[in-house]
């Protein structure tokens, strides 16, 4: 009981063009670990006994940086060893790599109220 050829072709064809992009999407996929693509999150975390008022003071004093996409609410964070701490994200159009000052990060480092900042993986 053989195949025709139109029969076999119509077969195959889909089959082939199948497998080809499956090939070809899979050579396409970007692996990345955490964060892929903007907005990215920036995290700022204040120090104990920070007030909320003076967390958001701090954010609003460096959100004209070019790299500020919008800053969020500070919430606590309820992590072993700071509870009640405030922590906060602020949202970029990049997150910046290498040894190159950033100057969003110079100023969030520069106020009082900062204890770290930095995008998480």
């Amino acid at each position: 009981m053989g195949l025709s050829s139109r029969t076999l072709a119509s077969i195959i064809t889909p089959v082939t063009l199948a497998s080809i992009l499956l090939t070809a999407s899979s050579c396409s996929v970007k692996s990345c670990a955490g964060q892929c693509g903007p907005p990215f999150q920036l995290q700022v975390v204040f120090r104990n006994g920070t007030a909320e008022q003076d967390a958001i003071a701090a954010m609003r004093k460096c959100q004209g940086s070019p790299l500020v996409v919008r800053i969020g609410q500070p919430y606590r964070s309820h992590s072993p060893g700071s509870p009640g701490q405030w922590t906060a994200i602020i949202y970029t159009k990049q997150m910046p790599a290498g040894p190159a000052p950033v100057p969003l990060l110079t100023c969030l480092r520069h106020s009082p109220a900062v204890t770290m900042a930095s995008w998480p993986d």
